[in-house]
């Protein structure tokens, strides 16, 4: 099949980066593959470092983008797509009017909560354009379909993946703890990713001074949000465990290539976000076989299993973190078949089902 994605997104987190990486994989499963993407942007950067068709756009205005819309809608029918693939809710209402009257399925692949009605006519019309909604959580799919003009049929859940070599490459913890320097022989919890107040980082400071935790470490690794107005959240959360007296036991470290070396140096990973929608992090961290801990909130608790392939605590609630790593009892963990969900091989395979049955394409 003949795919087009697109993202008029300037940033570079999870909605972009999957983007790109759902791309290379129907790439390599055989389909034609282009992105539409800003100047500039870095997924656009990304899209030439790799080896797939780029087609800059413009950054188009939110509500009725008529004349892109029109734009797109050309270039699809001209070019035979015969699917638009989105992530972004602010490219939903071009792609309603792209693909429109057309041959061309619109794919949205859910990225975000929907925590708020969207009733309004307009919504009607963008989400009835969708022939794919695709949530990677059914918890996720069930908020779509009760905050949207959504039905049933439009909708299916197909988990976010990760590459295979998650899955199969060898872990060794002494070497992985020299990589990055910590201790060869402490109790260790890893928490990645970029720093923002609401990715937890004080949970895990306050849970490691409590008298309860005091055998843990900490390896943090990430770098403030881009472009924020909030402050210096890094220096913040440091200026914290000096307050604590826990600064000696904090292990820093920017972000890094080689994440899963940073999973294979912990003892257990703590998912502290006040309510992550899916944390890749959290798949991860179960892939190199590492126990979690997430926050009882967002996609988190489904990842977890509701406590079957992981612990659960009430997001804020610091104590109860410090009891969670101080108890001795097993640690729930994922089967390996359980794990098979979130394989690149699974989700490709998934997806590839979907587009054989592709509604508008069989008209």
């Amino acid at each position: 099949m003949r795919l087009a994605f697109l993202s008029s997104s300037s940033g570079w987190g999870g909605l972009e980066r999957n983007l790109l990486r759902y791309a290379t994989w129907m790439k390599d499963a055989g389909h034609d593959v282009e992105i539409s993407a800003v100047p500039g942007s870095p997924l656009a950067e990304a899209v030439v470092e790799s080896d797939l068709p780029l087609r800059l756009i413009q950054r188009q205005r939110r509500y009725a983008p008529i004349r892109a819309g029109r734009r797109l809608k050309h270039h699809l029918i001209a070019h035979r797509f015969e699917a638009l693939w989105i992530r972004d809710p602010r490219d939903l209402p071009l792609a309603a009017l792209a693909t429109r009257n057309t041959h061309c399925d619109l794919i949205f692949q859910q990225g975000m909560q929907i925590p708020h009605r969207k009733r309004a006519p307009w919504h009607q019309n963008r989400y009835a354009a969708v022939d794919h909604w695709i949530s990677p959580l059914e918890c996720l799919r069930r908020e779509a379909l009760a905050n949207t003009p959504l039905v049933s049929d439009q909708t299916k859940v197909i988990s976010l993946a990760l590459e295979n070599h998650w899955f199969t490459k060898v872990k060794n913890q002494e070497q992985a703890r020299k990589v990055f320097n910590v201790p060869a022989n402490a109790k260790l919890v890893g928490l990645f990713g970029r720093i923002d107040k609401l990715k937890g980082h004080a949970d895990l400071l306050r849970a490691l001074a409590e008298t309860k935790a005091a055998d843990w470490h900490a390896l943090i690794i990430g770098e403030n949000t881009r472009n924020t107005v909030n402050g210096d959240e890094l220096q913040a959360l440091k200026k914290l465990t000096t307050e604590l007296g826990i600064q000696d036991r904090i292990h820093w470290h920017p972000p890094t290539e080689e994440l899963s070396l940073a999973y294979d140096c912990c003892d257990a990973y703590a998912m502290c976000s006040a309510s992550e929608t899916f944390g890749m992090v959290t798949i991860e961290a179960m892939a190199r076989r590492v126990p979690v801990i997430g926050t009882n909130s967002g996609g988190t608790p489904e990842l977890l299993g509701y406590g079957s392939r992981g612990k659960l605590y009430s997001s804020g609630d610091f104590k109860e973190l410090a009891r969670s790593l101080a108890d001795p009892a097993p640690w729930p963990m994922p089967t390996l078949e359980q794990l098979e969900q979130f394989s690149r091989m699974k989700a490709v395979q998934q997806w590839q089902d979907l587009l054989v049955h592709s509604r508008r394409s069989a008209l």
